[in-house]
């Protein structure tokens, strides 16, 4: 089902006004498949031969007419259903009971203990067709003319990793051939409106080639590897982010300080993330600070910070230049600050682009990143700490505790801070998500209000056009403007605050607590 907030939802195309990419296909072979695969009439030629392909198999299935009606009736009943195919309402009826059998069984095999009459070994060898044959009583009449299907579908379930195609995979595929359907001579062609409202439909979308997925339609995908709009976003983030930075380090390679106003924009952003997160965060003993003007004060930190690894054994193993670059901490990990703090940017700004839209706003993009983070405070604590020893250590502060109140709160201790960790990485991807896709709902809902007073105006009198529409419209476009300035200092800021919070918890994970 199609998500009415479009600008924020991940997509399978890229929108662009109707006028600047129209549609113009004058017959029904010319759509594209994942169109056509909606299409009422289609779903209808793909119901007929499916239950063709079924009825010999004995799959026990109600008569043609019950179950298209049925089907017809559960696609309008419920919206989450629209335009979803017949082998959809199959396979979810039998997904429905197969997540049944599982419990039903275990009350079964705890009916069994609790009654100690010897049949407990008779019910913990029930199957999926004891369980059918229970559900023949207590199954909603809805289900009772699918029983005996949903017990043959069980046996052609299969573990995830198994892509063997089943003889019901077989049959679904075959019955929704879209080729096979172009090429039937029988089958109508499409009446000029229709075409038409197609056409409209289709027009401004540019769809996003889909060499290894099938398409349920353009927000979902039915099968394999589908390449989404916030993906190519994302590739093309990185590519700028890589020629951009491969030649700003071409033009400080010899020593000498970039000239220009971009390059200088991006060397104060890196200057920024390395004097301002890394080296506060994660420590440094590099001494030569004073080339950015730092004072007495932040010699003497970056001295703190060196005894305070001395005092933990890890003496400092000078360079040949004499430099300790090598065990800075903020120096090895500030490549990976820079790197999230300019994608997590790129991808934010990429929402207040026309026509694009802000990866940041798909939870599957933040989870990602916070997850770069987990793996990295995982990797770099175990190379810290050791993977036996002070690492899971590491995670209980030092407490002077008798032996017996050790074994008890110690490892309680111990699951609480590790559940602590992945929850702290799970609302760092949460914070994100929710700032980008708040600032896109208040100028969608602000830009909205527009649209709502026209309707209310078309409703009261369709022929005037009332003041209370350019005063709407007058204050959704002024608000619309100064929210977006507001989005442009969100991009910044959550940027900042993702790259500090994650070298936080960097830092924490390389420092005895």
């Amino acid at each position: 089902m199609a998500d009415p907030i479009l600008h924020i939802k991940d997509s399978y195309y890229f929108e662009l006004p109707k006028l600047l990419y129209p549609y113009d296909y004058g017959s029904r072979k010319q759509f594209p498949d994942v169109w056509v695969s909606l299409d009422p009439e289609f779903q209808d030629w793909e119901f007929d031969r499916l239950y063709h392909q079924l009825l010999p198999l004995y799959v026990g299935l109600p008569p043609k007419e019950q179950t298209k009606d049925d089907w017809h009736e559960w696609r309008h009943k419920d919206h989450k259903n629209f335009a979803k195919p017949y082998d959809v309402f199959l396979e979810e009826k039998y997904q429905a009971h197969a997540a049944k059998f599982e419990p039903w069984k275990a009350a079964e095999v705890a009916a069994a203990k609790a009654k100690n009459d010897g049949s407990l070994e008779s019910a913990k060898r029930l199957t999926f067709s004891d369980y059918i044959k229970h559900a023949e009583s207590t199954a909603p009449e809805a289900d009772r003319g699918y029983l005996d299907f949903i017990n043959w579908r069980h046996k052609y379930e299969k573990p995830w990793w198994d892509t063997q195609p089943t003889v019901w995979d077989q049959a679904k595929s075959s019955a929704g051939d879209v080729g096979v359907w172009r090429d039937d001579q029988t089958v109508a062609e499409l009446n000029k409106e229709t075409l038409d409202k197609y056409n409209g439909h289709l027009s401004g979308k540019i769809l996003i080639p889909q060499p290894f997925a099938t398409l349920r339609n353009l927000y979902e995908k039915e099968s394999g590897f589908a390449i989404s709009k916030y993906m190519i976003i994302e590739v093309v983030v990185g590519l700028i982010l890589v020629l951009l930075f491969a030649e700003l380090a071409r033009r400080l390679a010899h020593g000498k300080p970039a000239k220009g106003k971009l390059w200088n924009l991006l060397e104060v952003f890196l200057v920024f993330i390395r004097d301002q997160i890394a080296r506060p965060v994660l420590g440094s003993h590099d001494h030569g600070h004073e080339e950015h003007g730092h004072d007495d004060h932040a010699h003497e930190t970056a001295h703190a910070h060196r005894d305070h690894h001395e005092a933990e054994g890890h003496a400092h193993k000078p360079a040949a230049n004499g430099h300790t670059h090598a065990t800075d901490p903020a120096t090895r990990f500030l490549p990976l600050l820079w790197t999230i703090f300019f994608f997590v940017l790129g991808c934010n700004l990429m929402g207040l682009v026309p026509w694009a839209g802000s990866p940041t706003a798909a939870w599957g993009v933040t989870l990602a990143l916070a997850m770069v983070t987990l793996v990295t405070v995982w990797a770099t604590a175990v190379m810290r700490f050791g993977v036996q020893g002070l690492f899971f250590m590491n995670t209980v502060p030092g407490m002077e505790l008798p032996w017996y109140m050790a074994i008890v709160l110690k490892p309680m201790i111990y699951v609480i801070e590790v559940l602590g960790l992945l929850i702290k990485h799970g609302v760092l991807s949460v914070r994100l998500l929710a700032n980008m896709v708040a600032g896109h709902l208040v100028i969608l809902g602000v830009m909205g209000l527009a649209f709502g007073a026209e309707a209310a105006q078309q409703y009261s009198d369709p022929h005037t056009p009332g003041w209370m529409w350019w005063i709407t419209a007058t204050i959704a476009v002024v608000g619309a403007a100064a929210f977006n300035v507001l989005e442009l200092f969100v991009a910044f800021l959550q940027a900042y605050i993702f790259t500090f919070l994650s070298a936080l918890f960097i830092g924490s994970s390389i420092h005895k607590h």
